[in-house]
Parts: C-alpha cells; sequence; structure tokens
C-alpha cells in the first residue's frame, strides 16, 4: 500500500501537469486559436508588424491554406484571451466591425496572416468600434518577451496645397521606427501612374455636399499582377524620417467648405519569402490608412 500511493500520487501530478499543458490554449506568447484548436503558436512566428498587424510565419499559414477557418479566431497573450476577431470573405458586400481576417488571403503571400479591423465614425464623430484591441499592451509585451515585435512603418499627412486648375500636392512623413532599414515604394522611381497602381491616392469626401472629390491620375498596370522590381523601392534607413511629395495637376474643383481627406500608403504585396530580406533592408509589404479633417476657404 505504501508503494502504491505514492505511484498513484506521482501518476495523479504527472497526468494532471499534461492536462494543464493540453488545457493551456496558448502558452506563452502570442497564440491564435480557431474554436478549440491552436492554429498559431509563438514557436511558429517569426514576428509580429504592429504598422499593419501582420502576422509573419516561419512556414505556410496551413490554417488558411486549407480552409480550416470558422466564423471567428481567437488572440491570446501569455495564455490570456485577449480578443475575438471573425473570418470574413473577399466577396461580401459588408464590412466587418472589429478584427477580422479576410478570406481567402489572395493578396498576401502564405507566411503571413494579415488581421484587419473594421470601423466607422458615427454622426456624432465617434468612431465604433472605440478601440482597437490589436494593439492591446499585452499582446506587445508577449511579442516583445519573445523578440517578435517590429514597429514597422508609420506615415503622416503634414500639409496639402490647394492651387489653381485643379492642382494639389501632398507632402507626406514617412517614419521607419524599427532598428533595421525598410524598403518602401517610392512613387517619385515609380511615377504616379505605377503607384497609383497601388493605391487610389488622394480623395476628399465633402460630407455637406455628400460628394467624394477625386484625383485623376491615369493608372498603369504591371505585367502582371503579382510582378514588382527593386527599382521601384527606396530605402528608408532605422529611425529615420523622409518627406514624400506627391504632385496632382488634374484633380476635381474643389468648392469651399468641410473635408475629411482620405490617402492609403501602400507597399507591395506579394514578395517571396526569399526575396523578404535584402542586402540593406527588409521589404515592408501592407498599407497605411491616412485622414485627416480640414478646411477650404
Amino acid at each position: 500500500m505504501k508503494t502504491i500511493l505514492p505511484l498513484s500520487l506521482a501518476f495523479i501530478f504527472l497526468f494532471a501537469g499534461c492536462n494543464q499543458d493540453d488545457l493551456s490554449i496558448s502558452g506563452e506568447g502570442l497564440s491564435v486559436t480557431i474554436g478549440e484548436r491552436v492554429v498559431i503558436t509563438a514557436g511558429d512566428i517569426d514576428y509580429y508588424d504592429l504598422s499593419t498587424h501582420f502576422i509573419y510565419l516561419k512556414s505556410p499559414n496551413s490554417f488558411l491554406n486549407e480552409k480550416l477557418y470558422r466564423d471567428s479566431f481567437q488572440v491570446y497573450a501569455d495564455g490570456e484571451k485577449i480578443y475575438t476577431g471573425v473570418f470574413h470573405s473577399w466577396v461580401m458586400s459588408s464590412i466587418p466591425l472589429g478584427p477580422a481576417i479576410y478570406t481567402p488571403v489572395i493578396f498576401y503571400p502564405d507566411y503571413v496572416v494579415p488581421i484587419a479591423f473594421g470601423s466607422y465614425t458615427d454622426i456624432d464623430g465617434e468612431k465604433i468600434p472605440p478601440t482597437d484591441p490589436r494593439s492591446d499592451a499585452r499582446i506587445l509585451s508577449a511579442l516583445k518577451s519573445h523578440n517578435q515585435l517590429h514597429e514597422g512603418l508609420q506615415c503622416e499627412i503634414r500639409s496639402v496645397q490647394f492651387n489653381p486648375g485643379g492642382k494639389v500636392s501632398l507632402e507626406l512623413e514617412l517614419i521607419n521606427n524599427d532598428s533595421f532599414n525598410y524598403y518602401y515604394l517610392d512613387p517619385q522611381k515609380m511615377g504616379l501612374g505605377l503607384f497609383h497602381y497601388f493605391t487610389n491616392g488622394l480623395s476628399l469626401w465633402n460630407p455637406t455636399l455628400k460628394k467624394s472629390f477625386e484625383n485623376h491620375v491615369e493608372h498603369l498596370q504591371p505585367q502582371s499582377y503579382d510582378s514588382w522590381e527593386m527599382n521601384w523601392l527606396s530605402l528608408i534607413n532605422s529611425h529615420e524620417k523622409k518627406t514624400i511629395w506627391i504632385h496632382y495637376t488634374n484633380f476635381d474643383q474643389l468648392p469651399a467648405g468641410q473635408y475629411k481627406l482620405f490617402f492609403r500608403f501602400p507597399g507591395l504585396s506579394k514578395v517571396g519569402k526569399s526575396e523578404l530580406v535584402q542586402r540593406n533592408g527588409r521589404i515592408w509589404l501592407g498599407e497605411l490608412d491616412l485622414s485627416q479633417d480640414i478646411q477650404i476657404k
């Protein structure tokens, strides 16, 4: 009996330990689940780009490629559930609110899991949903503890100049918040036509007139939708700030009034994993949505 009892206790503790590991949905670091199934662990992650909320994986995202997704997914940080997001089909006309993964993931390579965030501004000017849980401090802490957090690029609108004859000049500031260099799409190297294949460019919304005012840059298409060339890219060094000017010569005529300005700064999307890191830096993928309220007199 004295022999059986210690063995029984040892078995119980061993079983409890194993069961604890099995029930620990995420363990340490960042992880993603679908229902009870863990589909991404910290060990699967190469790094997380905070500027785009892209999870870069060490190997292809099999759960997306094999269409194992359901209606929703959960994101954990060090074993604590931080938020729930939805899978949303590109063919649906609706826009999801909150975190979402658009499926199928056709615009980015299979080693990237892009987590989007859907929101809108109501008639009182309040953002719905009010907060973005993707930047929760617990997520950042979990990523930092595994050396997996990249700050990425930041883009800000510095000025907009409106001149007669449909001439509009947009001044942007691009900021590298990381400790290494990035390659980014340079409109001066590409030319406006090719650059605007990757973005719709500057537009303004007049809430009083309920009308959108647009640029009329003629888009130039690359040889194939997923092709790109290194000579389109420029280098922004670690912690560097760069000024980027975009000059429009055929913008819609803008009557005086209050406007909401929109601009999407584009990056590349279809870049092979072996091409991502170049000799002098890393190619930045994704896009940054910018907006600003302005008054035109």
